[in-house]
C-alpha cells in the first residue's frame, strides 16, 4: 500500500523563513517558492526618486549665493585643478564684477531719486 520511496521525500518539518522582500508562492511540486515582491521594490524606487526631486528642489531654493556666482566659483576652481589660473584673467574678471555690481548700485540709487 505505501511506497518506501514516497516516504523518504517527505518535506521536512521546519521551514526556513524567506528572504526579506519577498512573498511566499506555491510552486514546481515544492511545498514554497520564494519570489522577489515587486510591489514592494516599485515603492521603494518610487521613495528614491521622490526623494532625490525634493532634494534637488530644496538646495536650488536655499542656495547661498546667486547661480552665476556658483558657476564662477566652479570654473575658479577647475582652473586651479588643472593649473590654468592666470592672476591677470582673474583680476580682469574681479574688476568687471565690480564695475557691473557698481553701475547697477548707481542705478538703484538714481531711480530711487
Amino acid at each position: 500500500m505505501f511506497n518506501s520511496a514516497e516516504q523518504s521525500k517527505a518535506p521536512p518539518s521546519t521551514r526556513k523563513a524567506p528572504p526579506p522582500g519577498s512573498v511566499l508562492q506555491p510552486g514546481n511540486g515544492l511545498p514554497f517558492e520564494s519570489v522577489p515582491d515587486w510591489n514592494n521594490i516599485g515603492i521603494f524606487t518610487a521613495g528614491i526618486v521622490v526623494g532625490a526631486v525634493l532634494g534637488a528642489a530644496v538646495a536650488l531654493l536655499m542656495a547661498p549665493e546667486s547661480g552665476e556666482e556658483i558657476r564662477h566659483g566652479i570654473s575658479q576652481r577647475v582652473r586651479r585643478m588643472r593649473g590654468d589660473d592666470n592672476v591677470w584673467d582673474e583680476l580682469a574678471e574681479e574688476l568687471e564684477r565690480a564695475a557691473s555690481a557698481r553701475e547697477e548700485k548707481a542705478a538703484e540709487v538714481s531711480a530711487e531719486s
